[in-house]
């Protein structure tokens, strides 16, 4: 089956004054790799939520933001008896010092730095454990369908290039016993000229010639393996696990064979076959680097 690397998610849940928001997004990466930004109070439910995800998406970098909201929360006032208190002895000393009758009031201490502040309610991650993997599943969901929406997208038009390229194999397989016989012609029409009929041309020396120069731009090998490879494309595409990496070793493969066969190949239209093979394969590795 084939997924894309790229894709998004996002799912919210409700669970009594709390509102949660969940939100992924999945782009190309070598491996997998999972960031996640959550708030302070959940830390603790980091590892369930990486391992949520990492059980569905297998390679790709997943970005994960996760924001909690709560509606009409409670709030406390704390208050620092101590450090008041200094704050009014202060005021008293300062006053008798100064010779000064000003008293210092309730009001204006609590309006001193630090001496009240206000404090929210505790939350217990594990009360709202639930409602945030609900949201993280449906968000999870949501990401992995698009990802095999456009990895079907990519299957298609991976497996249209590789069926061109077979087109252009077969074309190549069908010009490559002309390599030969050109290389003959060529070879006795320069010896010809050369000798202007005046010596016999010897023609065992001619056969070993054009055997050398088979040997030499043979292609039969790299044409019997690319075709293999070809072919495992479309065995792979239909496996159910991550694939992105063997079809990237394929991809290598192929690009491996197709140099060989343009350094050997000593024809004007198998080069140009050869160029247009380049230059198909070069875009199915940019559609497999896409896949997870």
């Amino acid at each position: 089956m084939v997924y894309s690397m790229t894709g998004f998610g996002r799912a919210e849940r409700r669970s009594g004054q709390a509102h949660f928001f969940v939100e992924m997004r999945s782009v190309n990466h070598r491996f997998n790799e999972i960031s996640i930004r959550l708030p302070r109070e959940l830390n603790v439910l980091e590892d369930s939520v990486r391992k949520a995800v990492q059980e569905k998406v297998k390679r790709g970098r997943v970005d994960i933001l996760i924001v909690m909201k709560a509606e009409n929360p409670s709030v406390t006032l704390e208050v620092n008896w101590k450090l008041a208190r200094q704050y009014q002895e202060v005021a008293r000393r300062m006053s008798e010092m100064l010779n000064r009758p000003d008293e210092i009031t309730v009001q204006q201490i609590m309006a001193l730095p630090d001496v009240v502040r206000v404090g929210e309610e505790q939350i217990d991650p594990n009360k709202y454990r639930a409602p945030l993997m609900e949201a993280v599943e449906e968000a999870i969901s949501l990401l992995v369908s698009m990802r095999k929406k456009e990895g079907q997208a990519l299957r298609e038009d991976i497996l249209r290039r590789i069926g061109f390229m077979q087109q252009l194999v077969t074309a190549i397989e069908q010009l490559a016993p002309q390599v030969i016989d050109g290389y003959r012609e060529r070879i006795r029409a320069r010896i010809e000229e050369y000798i202007q009929e005046q010596v016999q041309i010897d023609e065992m020396r001619l056969l070993n010639e054009v055997a050398l120069f088979a040997e030499r731009a043979d292609i039969s090998e790299e044409l019997t393996r690319l075709k293999s490879h070809f072919l495992q494309f479309f065995q792979i595409v239909e496996e159910p696990d991550s694939i992105g990496r063997k079809l990237d070793f394929l991809v290598q493969e192929c690009h491996r064979e197709i140099n060989t066969m343009g350094a050997k190949a000593n024809h004007l239209d198998i080069s140009q076959k050869v160029v247009m093979l380049k230059a198909e394969l070069e875009k199915v590795k940019e559609q497999v680097q896409n896949i997870e």
